[in-house]
């Protein structure tokens, strides 16, 4: 017998061979099926001691399917509390006795009519309320009091950090130390946002005590803007005494034109038609003037003070004399609002007692 017919045969043999095995270790399709479902029944879900302890099979579960069913039956349990559950839940009724799963439906159905990534305005706008509401019942400490409103907001500190920058080579600054670490400020800071007066009674205004007064005005301001209100005259009036303390309360207040914020000087120094023109071509939001020049552009109708907001006394004592005192009183009258009034005065002398109660009404605070 040649060689090639050798191998052949040798080739046949061998899968004769390996058929036979494989079809002696083969059991029947129904064995086969069971022991299959059995295995996936007991992937990933066996406890801990099924895994450890092993049953004999008997007669009735040659198979040992009964902790199986088990299991199973542990199952469908559970999915029937869980059915339990949102059945109870479906039968909550709201003390409005509205049905809240019909409510979930019909926003579902018209979430559904309007688009995956569209609600409608009404069904948005409740959404934001009951945002708002449990962001103001989460942020209340105390009565009114909130965390935002503990800390004088970022703006503010940034309106004083620009008026730092730029009267940083200013002597009457103290130096390295920040604006807005000044405890002065903080607290007169309190006092403005409560709307409470203030009285001071260590002197004149300083460089930091003024700068923390424009920059509290300009955060108002723009927060006031910001809600739709609008200012037809001055918001703050600065009256001092001098031309040279106007001077210095203008250098402070300028940096703040970053801000949008028109500081004015109306002193004896400069011509009045000079003022005047300068009112008419721009809409001061601060005004920093001697009593005496403003009565008499008050009474030129070049300046309407009518609506300010915050009125600065500076330097009110003895020293100044009593016609400062009766301008003030004048300029007073001419403010129909209320406005939130700060005084600096020297010393509290018994003929200043009685003006300084009718420039500061309740409620008042003294800081010094």
């Amino acid at each position: 017998m040649p060689s090639g017919e050798d191998a052949i045969r040798k080739k046949k043999n061998k899968l004769i061979r390996k058929k036979l095995r494989s079809e002696s270790n083969k059991v029947s399709n129904r064995i086969a099926a069971i022991i299959a479902q059995k295995k996936r029944r007991q992937s990933g879900k066996r406890r801990m001691c099924q895994g450890m302890c092993f049953s004999l099979p008997t007669l009735e579960d040659p198979f040992n399917d009964g902790l199986m069913n088990k299991d199973v039956k542990k199952k469908d349990k559970k999915k029937k509390t869980k059915k339990d559950k949102q059945s109870k839940n479906v039968d909550i009724v709201t003390e409005n006795g509205s049905d809240v799963s019909q409510n979930k439906r019909k926003a579902n159905q018209s979430i559904g009519s309007k688009g995956k990534g569209e609600i409608s305005k009404r069904a948005r706008v409740k959404i934001e309320s009951t945002q708002r509401d449990k962001k103001g019942s989460d942020t209340k400490l105390n009565g009114n009091v909130t965390k935002d409103e503990g800390c004088p907001s970022k703006f503010l500190i940034s309106c004083l950090k620009t008026v730092q920058d730029m009267m940083l080579h200013n002597e009457a600054f103290e130096r390295g130390k920040p604006l807005f670490f000044d405890s002065w400020g903080f607290e007169f800071w309190r006092c403005h946002s409560s709307g409470t007066h203030v009285l001071e009674t260590r002197g004149g205004a300083s460089m930091e005590q003024i700068a923390w007064i424009g920059a509290s005005a300009v955060d108002t301001i723009t927060r006031k803007e910001k809600e739709g209100v609008s200012f037809t005259s001055p918001y703050l009036l600065f009256l001092v005494p001098s031309q040279e303390k106007a001077t210095q309360v203008r250098a402070v207040c300028k940096p703040m034109k970053a801000f949008g914020i028109h500081t004015v000087s109306l002193h004896p120094g400069a011509s009045v038609d000079h003022q005047v023109l300068g009112l008419k071509t721009c809409e001061p939001e601060f005004i920093v003037c001697t009593p005496d020049r403003l009565l008499e552009l008050v009474s030129m109708e070049a300046i309407d003070i009518s609506g300010v907001r915050s009125l600065i006394i500076d330097e009110l004592d003895p020293s100044t004399g009593d016609a400062y005192l009766d301008s003030i009183k004048s300029i007073r009258k001419l403010i129909s609002v209320d406005p939130h009034t700060v005084l600096f005065t020297s010393g509290l002398i018994d003929t200043y007692l009685s003006a300084i109660s009718s420039l500061l009404p309740s409620p008042m605070c003294k800081l010094s």
